[in-house]
Order: structure tokens, then sequence, then C-alpha cells
């Protein structure tokens, strides 16, 4: 299965809840494509090729998650691929 979107990607997407729930949204920078369970924070965060999480920095906050793709909304900003924090 192939990502949906890539390293450097700025995104907007809702960190829990689900697409539909009424979390805010949030903004961030794509840091990495998780593919396999990995630890953050002492936490392991499950993935796999059948379900990608993407390591996403929040570009108010600087602090990463790691998101399901489903909690993405979209590609955000003028189609650049960015680097680092803005």
């Amino acid at each position: 299965m192939s990502e949906k979107y890539q390293e450097g990607d700025r995104v907007s997407y809702k960190p829990v809840g689900g697409p539909d729930s009424n979390t805010s949204i949030s903004t961030g920078i794509i840091l990495s494509v998780l593919k396999q369970d990995t630890e953050m924070d002492g936490r392991t965060m499950h993935a796999s090729e059948n379900h990608v999480r993407y390591e996403i920095e929040n570009v108010n906050t600087g602090k990463a998650a790691a998101v399901f793709e489903e909690n993405i909304i979209e590609v955000v900003g003028d189609d650049e691929v960015v680097k680092g924090r803005p």
C-alpha cells in the first residue's frame, strides 16, 4: 500500500477522535512515515504497511504525534514541500 502523504508535507489533521470528531483541527509537518510499530515518548505506536501512521510535528506547539492517515484532512499551504518548522 502506498502512502497518500510524504515527509515534509504540511497538513491539517485531527490529532484525536477520528476525522469526523468535534476535535479542533491542527496543522503540522510530517516528519516521518511509520509502517511498523515505533516507540514515541515511552509508548508503542502501532503501525503497519496496511495501516500507516505519520509522525507529525504541530506547527504551534512543536510537539510530535503519531497520526493515522484517515485523521489527516489535507495538504495545506501552496503545495510546497516544507522541511522543518515553518
